[in-house]
């Protein structure tokens, strides 16, 4: 526990004490008035609020933005790609952000990139382990082995899992995601997979 939320506690406790102490000792009410005494209960529920109120919010701090970056493994067309995989959150409030995602995939003279644009989606139930979801929209890049190079429309429908390592970085243990491409008329689905590392860029 931190040194606001000891603070916290001590404020807390200090107020249901005297609160206490005045139920004990004023016994009569003043003339013209009700005599109306705290009770126990409602005590104790100002004292929760005082206290844990606090540690839950600090608890669930979060990012004014995330900047991702990482690896990403994509199979399309019965090849195996390898390459990489960024992203920019800018967090709206604690379940909602907007993403902006760039990712560039390689197998031999072959690439794919895609730059997309959309919601993120987060679930922020534990300290340290945060499930995501988003659905992002853009173009699609395709180069073939000759060097011709087509583009297209591209979403991006996925999620995966994060640990927070520290108060500033935090790891993507898996991202799992439907790659859907619309280019030179025809249209793909192709399974997406990738980890990377998030850092954190201040606190709400």
């Amino acid at each position: 526990m931190n040194r606001s939320v000891s603070s916290q506690v001590s404020v807390g406790i200090s107020f249901f004490l005297d609160m206490m102490h005045s139920r004990r000792t004023s016994r009569v009410p003043t003339i013209g008035m009700p005599g109306v005494m705290p009770n126990p209960g409602l005590l104790l529920i100002v004292f929760a609020l005082c206290t844990v109120r606090p540690a839950w919010s600090q608890e669930h701090e979060v990012p004014q933005a995330e900047i991702m970056g990482g690896y990403s493994y994509l199979h399309s067309s019965d090849t195996n790609f390898n390459g990489w995989k960024a992203t920019l959150v800018g967090n709206v409030n604690a379940w909602l952000g907007i993403a902006a995602d760039f990712d560039g995939d390689y197998a031999g003279g072959r690439s794919e990139h895609s730059v997309t644009f959309g919601p993120h989606f987060v679930l922020r139930k534990n300290k340290r382990w945060t499930p995501v979801g988003y659905g992002l929209f853009g173009v699609a890049f395709e180069k073939s082995e000759f060097g011709k190079t087509e583009h297209g429309f591209a979403t991006e429908l996925g999620g995966g899992l994060d640990y927070e390592a520290s108060h500033r970085w935090t790891v993507r243990v898996f991202d799992v995601t439907a790659s859907i491409t619309h280019v030179g008329g025809e249209t793909h689905t192709s399974p997406k997979v990738g980890v990377g590392l998030i850092f954190n860029l201040g606190h709400k």
